[in-house]
C-alpha cells in the first residue's frame, strides 16, 4: 500500500508541474549545448514521475482487473498483482528512466518548431505515442502481457493518456528551445507532420492487435 501511495504522490507532483508550469510564459532559453542538457535532465525527471510511477499505477490497475492472471509472470518476469518496493524501483530505473531520457532527446530535436506552452508538451506525447510505444513499449503488439492482462481497452488507454502526460511533463520542467528562422519553422513542422502521418499506420496496426487479442 504504500508503494501505491509513493507512485500516487509522484504523479499528483507531476500534474502541479504540468498545471502550474506547462503554460506558455517567458522561460531563459540557454545555448544550444545547455539546451540539449537541460532537456535530458527534463526526461529523466519526467520519466521517474509519468513513465515510470505512472506507470507502475497503470500495471496495478489492469492486475486489479485481471483477477484470473493473479500470480502470472510478465514479460519482465514480474508476479502479477504483487507490488513490491524493489520491483517499483526497478521498474522507474529500468523502463521510467530510459523512456524519460527518450523522451527528452525527442523534445530537444523537435521543441524549436512545436507549438509553445501545454499545446507543444500535447504534440510532444503524441509522437511519443506515435513514434516509440508501439515500437518499444509499453504498446507492443507482441508483448505477451497483453495476453494475461484485461480489459485491452484499458492498457491502451491508459498508456495514451501516459504518453501525453509524459509530453507535457517534459516540455512544463524543459527550458525553452532556441528561436529558428520562419523558413527552419515551416520545414521542420512539415518533417514532423510527414514523420507522425508515415508512423501513424503502424501505431494503428499495432493497436488493434492488442484490442483484437
Amino acid at each position: 500500500m504504500l508503494v501505491v501511495i509513493g507512485c500516487v504522490a509522484l504523479v499528483l507532483l507531476g500534474g502541479q508541474i504540468v498545471l502550474h508550469h506547462g503554460g506558455d510564459r517567458d522561460r531563459t532559453t540557454p545555448g544550444w549545448p545547455s539546451y540539449v542538457g537541460a532537456s535530458l535532465v527534463a526526461g529523466a525527471v519526467a520519466g521517474v514521475l509519468a513513465a515510470g510511477a505512472g506507470g507502475r499505477l497503470m500495471m496495478r490497475l489492469l492486475a486489479e482487473t485481471s483477477p484470473d492472471a493473479q500470480g502470472s509472470l510478465t514479460e519482465a518476469g514480474e508476479k502479477i498483482g504483487e507490488i513490491t518496493i524493489g520491483g517499483t524501483l526497478g521498474f522507474i530505473f529500468f523502463a521510467g528512466l530510459p523512456a524519460g531520457l527518450l523522451s527528452g532527446a525527442l523534445y530537444a530535436l523537435v521543441a524549436p518548431v512545436l507549438p509553445r506552452g501545454r499545446a507543444g508538451g500535447i504534440v510532444l506525447g503524441v509522437l511519443l505515442l506515435v513514434l516509440a510505444a508501439t515500437r518499444i513499449d509499453p504498446l507492443r503488439s507482441d508483448n505477451v502481457d497483453f495476453l494475461l492482462l484485461d480489459p485491452a481497452w484499458l492498457a491502451v488507454l491508459g498508456f495514451s493518456v501516459l504518453a501525453l502526460f509524459q509530453g507535457m511533463l517534459v516540455a512544463a520542467l524543459a527550458p525553452a528551445p532556441p528561436a529558428v528562422g520562419s523558413r527552419a519553422l515551416l520545414f521542420g513542422r512539415i518533417a514532423v507532420a510527414v514523420v507522425t502521418l508515415a508512423a501513424l499506420p503502424g501505431f494503428v496496426d499495432a493497436t488493434a492487435d492488442i484490442l483484437s487479442g
